[in-house]
């Protein structure tokens, strides 16, 4: 005969075992506790921590819309409390026009808004196109910044729980 209080949790706690015994053809179902805020969630066993949800054909397609071919001279991975944050740096590029800073920030934010991100590319200051979206109980959040004086160019892509931030 199987153990039934292993299939039914009912079974063993201290409140609903009683009212399991006398009424056994009353469907009880307990559900998992809350999470507090700031709890760790759990990590599926085949998933590693901090595992980026990032889409590297976007970001791949990002730094090409706003550099072309050249390669980052500086790139950077840093991760603290479930987030992984990755940074592409280009320096020491020509100084390029603000319409043509504008233009990548356009092009640029045209892309994530086709692959589904929430999109702002404020008209003022920098030009830069700033992007989030929800990934599950994740957040992704990315920046590309264009400096037209010094034809620096910045892509930082952030990702992972937004239980860690809090």
């Amino acid at each position: 005969m199987p153990d039934e209080s292993k299939a039914d949790p009912a079974a063993t706690d201290p409140f609903w075992a009683p009212v399991r015994r006398r009424h056994p053809d009353v469907d009880i179902v307990l559900l998992p506790p809350e999470r507090a805020a700031g709890e760790p969630t759990e990590q599926p066993s085949d998933q590693a921590p901090d595992q980026p949800p990032a889409d590297p054909e976007l970001l791949s397609r990002l730094w090409a819309i706003a550099v072309g071919g050249d390669e980052p001279t500086e790139t950077a991975e840093r991760r603290t409390q479930g987030r992984l944050e990755t940074t592409w740096t280009r320096e020491g590029g020509e100084s390029v026009a603000p319409d043509t800073a504008q233009a990548v920030v356009r092009r640029a934010a045209e892309a994530l808004r086709e692959a589904g991100w929430h999109v702002l590319a404020p008209a003022e200051g920098l030009p830069r196109v700033q992007a989030g979206r929800p990934d599950g109980s994740d957040r992704a959040e990315l920046l590309l910044l264009v400096v037209p004086e010094t034809g620096r160019v910045v892509l930082r892509h952030r990702s992972g729980s937004e239980a860690a931030e809090r």
